[in-house]
């Protein structure tokens, strides 16, 4: 439990650094669109963006694996109760 603190106080440590050596004025343009942000700022969204696309393709990817195998233990079932008759 201590290492956890410590390792998340360096990581906010790490983070304040980074915000206080990032706060330069910074332009994105982007299609018609200009915004002046600071360089942190950006830093953070893109960084959420990336976190969010991230475990939106995960979650995806889980439930379609999740569904390829119930569906399959099923195909199994069926193959398994249907018995051929050589009479």
């Amino acid at each position: 439990m201590r290492t956890k603190i410590i390792f998340i106080a360096l990581l906010f440590l790490l983070f304040a650094i980074l915000a206080v050596q990032n706060t330069v004025s910074t332009e994105l343009k982007f299609f018609l669109w200009s915004i002046n942000t600071p360089l942190i700022v950006m830093i953070v969204v893109i960084f959420i963006l990336g976190l969010v696309i991230g475990l939106i393709s995960s979650s995806m990817y889980e439930r379609k694996t999740k569904k390829n195998e119930s569906s399959s233990k099923y195909d199994i079932a069926d193959k398994s109760t249907n018995t051929v008759n050589k009479s």
